[in-house]
């Protein structure tokens, strides 16, 4: 019999934002963000701690990528825009916050700083045989990191993964 949908054994690419700067300056204000996306969809982001609200322009207009002026307003940005992130704070650890913009649904999962340095430890390591646009690194291979089994255990079984993120990661109920 042939299985017709997608594997819950989902493919795992991680890319440093940083990569993606055309200037210093511009890879500075990404330092430490990473995208990790599974079974191709770039939906799970990694971003450095962030103030507890988010600066002006980040919250009232987005600015376009040229317009960046702090590592805040970045930040800020990805955790609005995309629908699960990572965040450190230690006070908040372990709690999930909705920060998106209404037609945008955003969920920041809070971790402490620990947590986070190692968990980008992991994702530089992980970007190194990884960041392939052909994927071919499967969940099952690095499950032993604790990146991957945060992302595993605590974003895809939370009550606010998507039915559409599910499906595309196996996940779907039959």
């Amino acid at each position: 019999m042939v299985k017709i949908g997608n594997s819950s054994n989902y493919t795992v690419q991680v890319f440093p934002d940083e990569w993606e700067a055309e200037e210093p300056a511009e890879a500075a204000l990404r330092e430490n963000i990473f995208s990790v996306a599974l079974n191709l969809h770039g939906f799970v982001k990694f971003v450095p701690a962030m103030p507890d609200e988010p600066p002006p322009l980040a919250a009232e207009r987005p600015p376009r990528e040229d317009e960046f002026t702090t590592a805040e307003e970045v930040g800020w940005c990805e955790l609005i825009h995309s629908p699960y992130s990572i965040t450190p704070d230690d006070t908040r650890a372990g709690t999930i916050r909705d920060v998106g913009i209404p037609d945008e649904p955003a969920t920041v999962f809070y971790v402490t700083g620990e947590q986070f340095a190692g968990f980008v430890a992991e994702l530089w390591e992980l970007a190194e045989i990884a960041s392939d646009s052909n994927p071919s690194v499967r969940r099952d291979e690095v499950l032993d990191r604790s990146v991957i089994r945060f992302i595993d255990e605590r974003i895809l079984t939370s009550d606010r993964l998507s039915p559409q993120h599910a499906a595309s990661l196996g996940r779907a109920p039959a």
